[in-house]
C-alpha cells in the first residue's frame, strides 16, 4: 500500500508528515483568519436610513375632554402600525428664540420618512385629524433625522 507524503527511510519515519500538517495548520488557520475578517467587515453596517421625526404643537382651543375623548386617546394606536414611537408626549417647554411653542409639543419617531408619511395619510389617523383640527390650533411637521452612525 502507497502512503502519501510518508516515505519509508532506513533511519526511520520521514519528516515530510510533520511538515504537512504544519502547512495544513497554517492554512487552517489562514481561512479562519479570512473568515473572522469577513464576519467583521459584514458585521459593520453601512449609515442606515435616516429617521423621521413628526412634530406636533398643539394649542387645544376647544372643548379639552372632546379632545382627550377622542383625539389624544386614539392617537398612540395609530403611530404603532407604522413602527412609530413618542419620544415627547406633552411635558414641558420653553421658547428660546422666535414664536413661542404652543402649549403642548408632540414629537413622534419613525424608522424612515416615508413611514412618517404613510402614518400621516394613513385613514385611522385622518379620521382623529379632524377632531384636533376642530378642537385645536396645530402646527405638525416632519423632520429627517441625521444617518445613524454604527
Amino acid at each position: 500500500m502507497i502512503q502519501l507524503g510518508v516515505t519509508k527511510s532506513p533511519i526511520g519515519p520521514s519528516k515530510e508528515a510533520p511538515l504537512i500538517e504544519t502547512y495544513y495548520a497554517a492554512a487552517l488557520a489562514a481561512i479562519f483568519g479570512a473568515a473572522v475578517g469577513a464576519a467583521a467587515v459584514a458585521g459593520r453596517k453601512a449609515p442606515g436610513t435616516p429617521k423621521a421625526y413628526i412634530v406636533t404643537e398643539v394649542d387645544v382651543t376647544g372643548d379639552m375632554a372632546t379632545f382627550q375623548r377622542d383625539y389624544a386617546a386614539y392617537a398612540q394606536a395609530t403611530i404603532e402600525p407604522f413602527g412609530g414611537r413618542y419620544l415627547v408626549r406633552g411635558g414641558r417647554s420653553i421658547g428660546i428664540e422666535g414664536e413661542p411653542p404652543k402649549p403642548r409639543i408632540v414629537i413622534s419617531v419613525f424608522d424612515s420618512f416615508e413611514q412618517a408619511q404613510a402614518w400621516r395619510r394613513s385613514p385611522d389617523y385622518v379620521k382623529i385629524a379632524a377632531v384636533r383640527e376642530r378642537e385645536a390650533t396645530s402646527r405638525q411637521y416632519i423632520v429627517e433625522g441625521l444617518p445613524e452612525r454604527m
